[in-house]
């Protein structure tokens, strides 16, 4: 197994990552997503929303100093460390496991400094054309969903913005509310 600072960290910041991570997790499979706007509802589909939403929060947390720097490798960590525990359940052997989760590291960095780069610029279009290239990769069968949910990304990545690290810290971070963005 890889090094993993999720499971050397304190208990203190491991409980905060994995409030993070259920919270990533509760939004990345919100049903609006996989029915009004039409991400497949796969595998990949949740994998890419799962990157998707986790690169808002990294990227958030480290606009907010050292701890949230920290907290987003732990973050990180985390997610791998998870989706390498349910790689194996699904019953992928040693081998098969590490080559897939090298293969979804690699493509979750290459998004993470895509995404990142749209959101330090404001640059929502070229966000856009990437979420389609990714998140849509694998259908044609879309119209205005990828500009609603890149309308739902600068808007977290809005209200993320001004917050600091007590926020990120605390039981009120949240990502917003999906219900009813997309009326």
């Amino acid at each position: 197994m890889f090094f993993n600072s999720y499971i050397t960290t304190k208990y203190k910041n491991r409980d905060l990552v994995d409030i993070f991570y259920q919270k990533t997790v509760e939004v990345s499979r919100h049903k609006v997503f996989y029915s009004k706007l039409k991400v497949p509802d796969t595998l990949d589909g949740r994998y890419d929303l799962l990157a998707l939403f986790s690169i808002i929060l990294t990227f958030s947390l480290s606009k907010s100093g050292k701890q949230g720097i920290d907290l987003s490798q732990i973050f990180f960590d985390k997610i791998f460390l998870d989706l390498d525990l349910s790689l194996r359940e699904l019953g992928a052997g040693d081998a098969g496991v590490h080559i897939k989760i090298k293969n979804m590291i690699n493509s979750y960095m290459g998004r993470q400094k895509v995404y990142c780069e749209s959101f330090e610029n404001n640059n929502f279009k070229k966000l856009e054309n990437h979420i389609i290239k990714n998140i849509y990769r694998n259908t044609s069968n879309y119209n205005n969903e990828p500009k609603l949910l890149v309308k739902y990304c600068r808007y977290c990545i809005h209200e993320f913005d001004k917050k600091n690290i007590e926020y990120f810290s605390s039981n009120q971070f949240n990502f917003p509310k999906v219900d009813n963005f997309f009326e």
